[in-house]
């Protein structure tokens, strides 16, 4: 897509509905980053296969099946040759979408993870696919794998109190009531682990030593349902089940307290906040006050400037978009009436993919007037005609040589058709700005057995209908005599030294010439 040809002051967001893609679907993701940035959609279905698409042309590009329960989490790698899917039936599988990975004896199935129970989310690691951390329903710790050589497989415990400690003891019953792991997100960094749980509070985990490092209270007791980062790792978007979407601020900074009286004098004073470890700032929260909507999902927009969250109506299939800084409601995409299940923004595009519970992709998008004059400088659309003021020297003869120099200068320039533009935000890595500040002992721990995760390893397989196999080798030259004899000859050597004859009396035939003749003397 050329950036420079749209209309810098065109609507950043969807403005309605404006197709569906029949696709028996139940989750769905744009892969992120890459030189095809937006180009595929995942889809995982109902069935338990995983269907890339080509969003486009809305084929299919590759065809996955190795679940057999609905796929309920899908995951790009950050070049987008990998994805990772998770399925009610306890596995985790990461697949190579590579032309070359299905000539391969492996095959497209890179590794299969299995698990002991349903995996409610699962996340790959945002700099080396190898990784991955997933939840399992019903289980306290989330799970750590590291499937490199010398990796594993990892509980991650959380910080335990005294006082839950002494409940557990006393009371068996307390089981019911245990913080249960939810969701899991590596930050885009990598060095960190997000989770959360069911109480409403988000533990962080070290990803080298796997030691729970810090616990923060969102503010509400309801279970943790999404979590997202936004691309510079500095805002969370929260959705829990107590019907409230939250906007939260990661500072480097303490933020300003509200409270003006001081805290009591027996207070125990809070623990030391390590270094890597960020605070926890609300700027947003949304609900719908009126008619007290649930939320099936929500996300940041591909520029961070928006946050959507799809509303849980059992009889409707709205998409609510709010501004990220203002904290306003923008718009209501309204729909079909078939319930949402999930979302995802395009991460180029002003676009939304969302899944239906009929199994079907809505796409909402914003209408695209033509703006001929984005083609051309000066070029100006007019509303009428009108006359056009002739300049002096406007059609004056011009020399030759002058213009064809540069004309040919202005040809010369290279033209770049692969890289994304850095107005994109598809074209920075994950966590760019954060990785400037991680130690050197992680950047080498995460460089150890890299994936081969480059930008140009996904290319859908060619297709061809017939192969070249080179031009025909030319048939040996046919000698014939030009008397009325019956002597023919199809040797390639010197015919007239053998024969006995003049040359003149030799006439040579070719599939792609055409016979010459001489006359005889």
């Amino acid at each position: 897509m050329n950036f420079e040809l749209q209309n810098p002051f065109a609507q950043s967001f969807p403005e309605g509905f404006d197709s569906s893609i029949e696709a028996f679907a139940l989750c769905a993701r744009f892969n992120p980053r890459g030189v095809f940035a937006g180009h595929f959609l995942a889809v995982g279905r109902i069935d338990g296969a995983v269907s890339v698409l080509d969003f486009e042309t809305r084929g299919v590009v590759r065809w996955l099946e190795g679940h057999v329960r609905a796929v309920t989490t899908l995951c790009w790698s950050r070049n987008s040759r990998y994805l990772l899917t998770a399925s009610r039936d306890w596995n985790a599988i990461i697949w190579d979408l590579s032309s070359s990975a299905s000539q391969t004896d492996a095959g497209e199935r890179r590794d299969t993870v299995r698990f002991d129970g349903p995996i409610t989310s699962a996340h790959l690691h945002p700099r080396n696919s190898k990784m991955l951390v997933v939840t399992l329903q019903g289980q306290v710790q989330p799970v750590f794998v590291d499937l490199r050589t010398e990796g594993g497989r990892w509980n991650l415990e959380p910080i335990v109190e005294e006082d839950e400690e002494d409940e557990d003891d006393e009371d068996d019953g307390s089981k019911k009531n245990r913080e249960l792991a939810t969701i899991a997100r590596f930050n885009p960094a990598g060095d960190l682990i997000y989770v959360g749980t069911s109480r409403g509070s988000i533990n962080i985990f070290d990803v080298e030593t796997k030691e729970c490092l810090w616990a923060e209270y969102i503010g509400a007791a309801s279970t943790i349902k999404h979590l997202e980062f936004d691309e510079e790792g500095k805002t969370l978007v929260i959705n829990s089940n107590d019907r409230c979407i939250r906007v939260i601020r990661l500072m480097d900074e303490e933020p300003l307290s509200d409270q003006t009286s001081p805290p009591p004098e027996d207070a125990s004073p809070p623990p030391a906040r390590p270094p890597r470890i960020p605070w926890f700032s609300e700027q947003h929260k949304f609900q719908d006050l009126v008619g007290r909507t649930s939320w099936n999902g929500c996300a940041f927009s591909r520029d961070g400037e928006y946050i959507i969250g799809g509303a849980g109506h059992k009889g409707s299939h709205n998409i609510y978009v709010w501004d990220r800084e203002s904290g306003g409601l923008l718009k209501i995409l309204e729909g079909p009436k078939d319930p949402l299940e999930d979302l995802d923004w395009h991460p180029i595009r002003p676009l939304i993919a969302s899944v239906s519970s009929l199994g079907l992709i809505h796409v909402w998008t914003t209408s695209m007037a033509q703006n001929w004059g984005a083609y051309a400088p000066g070029f100006e659309e007019l509303d009428e005609n009108l006359e056009y003021p002739e300049k002096e020297d406007e059609f004056d003869i011009e020399d030759e040589t002058v213009l064809k120099r540069r004309k040919a200068g202005e040809q010369d320039r290279p033209v770049d058709i692969l890289s994304v533009p850095r107005t994109s935000r598809s074209s920075k890595q994950p966590g760019a700005t954060a990785t400037n500040t991680l130690s050197d002992t992680y950047e080498d721990w995460v460089k150890i057995e890299a994936d081969e995760d480059d930008s140009v390893a996904f290319y859908p397989a060619p297709e061809l209908d017939e192969v070249y196999e080179g031009d025909p080798e030319p048939p040996e030259i046919v000698v014939q005599r030009t008397t009325n004899g019956d002597h023919k000859d199809e040797d390639t050597g010197n015919v007239s030294e053998e024969l006995g004859m003049p040359e003149e009396e030799v006439v040579m035939s070719h599939p792609r010439r055409k016979k010459a003749r001489k006359a005889v003397g």
